[in-house]
């Protein structure tokens, strides 16, 4: 087998390696997403590099990586819409070149439409916070994905649970480290179920261990998509009175450089400001 990863190792350059570490981190990725992260490709662009296609086609080729029947936005979204996932050869190829053994295998299946549009989701927001953070001068640090970002802790029963962000980070801005915890909402789940993660979160928090670790609770964040869904979130967060207003934050994807730049307080307090007062919601 060592033969096998010797010869493929000896095909692969330095962005080959980085392409295929970003599907192995993120699960799935589309390849406009591939484009953004290892080519250049703007946020807004339509058109995707040819050197993007035909570095994914090598490695197709070389058995590494796999398009997933599935398109997102159908047959007009073109190469941009193919979603690509590693091979257990890429699998292998990764954990020998690291020196270490397989954790799992990978199986070629074909994920539920609402976990794959999830995942791409995530992704989306790490790409975006990545831009936001290189236009407004702030550093981005400890990116934490499911599960890595889990936070495992015993609830009031003495059960063990665990607290399930979507994406955890460190972010720097003039001197000052903010720490972040990140929810990704598509509105497909009805206020109620957001209000209950909200409240693990509060008892997360109780427990005193993220605080332990890190010296801070990281500000919670929700990323909805559209405006709509944004100010649902914020009224029935603010509707609530077992909730802290002061932990939870709603944006869309536009405000996040506004939200690194600032801190999630003082975003908060411009919001509230804003939309008439502190009885507002944030």
């Amino acid at each position: 087998m060592s033969t096998l990863h010797e010869t493929l190792s000896s095909l692969m350059s330095d962005r080959d390696w980085l392409i295929l570490r970003s599907i192995d981190e993120y699960r799935y990725l589309l390849t406009r997403q591939i484009a953004r992260l290892h080519f250049d490709l703007a946020a807004g662009a339509k058109t995707i590099p040819r050197t993007a296609n035909l570095t994914l086609g090598r490695l197709r080729e070389l058995g590494l990586v796999r398009e997933l029947d599935r398109r997102i936005g159908g047959v007009r979204a073109g190469s941009s819409g193919k979603v690509w996932q590693l091979t257990e050869t890429a699998n292998r190829l990764l954990s020998w070149r690291d020196g270490e053994t397989p954790a799992q295998r990978l199986r070629a299946i074909e994920p539920g439409a609402t976990f794959l549009e999830h995942t791409l989701a995530v992704a989306e927001v790490v790409l975006d916070l990545n831009d936001a953070a290189a236009a407004h001068d702030v550093a981005v640090s400890r990116v934490e994905l499911e599960p890595a970002a889990w936070r495992p802790y015993l609830n009031r029963s003495g059960a063990t649970v665990r607290l399930k962000p979507d994406l955890a980070l460190v972010t720097t801005s003039g001197g000052y480290q903010d720490a972040w915890f990140f929810e990704v909402d598509r509105a497909t789940e009805p206020p109620g179920r957001i209000v209950r993660k909200c409240l693990q979160y509060q008892d997360y928090r109780h427990t005193g261990h993220e605080q332990a670790q890190t010296g801070v609770f990281p500000a919670v964040v929700w990323v909805v998509p559209s405006l709509r869904r944004r100010d649902q979130l914020r009224g029935r967060l603010r509707e609530e009175s077992g909730i802290d207003g002061r932990l939870f934050t709603v944006i869309t994807p536009a405000d996040l450089g506004e939200l690194i730049t600032l801190g999630a307080a003082d975003f908060n307090t411009r919001i509230r400001d804003q939309d008439g007062g502190p009885d507002a919601p944030a």
